[in-house]
């Protein structure tokens, strides 16, 4: 067995846990289980950690910061692919297109024509409009009312193929609160989100309520602590 798998003997099991509680809410959601693809947020911790998940089967890791991933990548080995899910400053543009196989935040006008800027052919940039459905000034994301000129733009981008939305529940929220923010979404991309490739993302739900947003419609939740702990610094 590769060393990374065993460095921390509970990561595993942790995975385990988080796979079978997702597995368990597609159940209630009437949904495949497959149906939902596990983000593994590793902010703040080290390229051990990133690796060791990749080894036990994980293929999508996320990441907040464009500097952990600048530091990260090039000492990641396997089939994987990195999710940039925080606010991308266009000033850091230039060093996330190479490495990140998707940007799930982009949230204004200014961003796409700068990730334009950088394209010189080849494949596209699968990204995800961020949508701040809690209308909490804290958060990054476009206004709802934003969010179908903002698709549109990135319809029509030439360098990024708009994959679907993305949103983060209310801070503290309780169920209904977090619920209607997820559905929120989920009509979101019903009325703008017609043209993507197959069936769009909704990328929605952390550890807190995950289980929650795959109930009212996620294909992709981002977990963090609950997987890998918490390292906050």
């Amino acid at each position: 067995m590769n060393e990374s798998t065993t460095a921390d003997p509970d990561l595993a099991a942790r995975l385990h846990d988080v796979r079978e509680r997702i597995e368990r809410a597609c159940g209630r959601a009437g949904r495949a289980a497959g149906s939902v693809r596990l983000v593994a947020v590793t902010k703040n911790h080290p390229a051990e950690t990133a690796q060791r998940l990749i080894d036990l089967g994980v293929r999508d890791i996320g990441e907040n910061r464009v500097q952990e991933i600048e530091e990260k990548v090039p000492r990641l080995a396997g089939e994987f692919t990195v999710h940039l899910i925080g606010h991308l400053q266009t000033n850091k543009a230039q060093k996330v297109w190479p490495l990140a196989g998707w940007i799930q935040s982009v949230d204004r006008e200014k961003l796409v024509r700068r990730l334009d800027g950088l394209y010189s052919g080849g494949e596209r940039k699968r990204v995800l409009v961020e949508v701040n459905t809690s209308g909490e000034e804290s958060k990054s994301g476009c206004a709802p009312e934003e969010c179908g000129k903002l698709c549109e733009i990135v319809a029509e981008s030439k360098a990024l193929e708009l994959r679907g939305l993305m949103t983060i529940g209310p801070l503290g929220g309780d169920e209904a609160a977090v619920r209607g923010a997820f559905a929120t979404l989920r009509e979101l991309s019903q009325k703008y989100c017609g043209g993507v490739p197959g069936t769009p993302e909704l990328s929605m739900g952390m550890s807190g309520d995950f289980e929650w947003a795959i109930e009212e419609g996620a294909t992709m939740v981002r977990i963090g602590t609950t997987l890998v702990g918490s390292r906050g610094y």
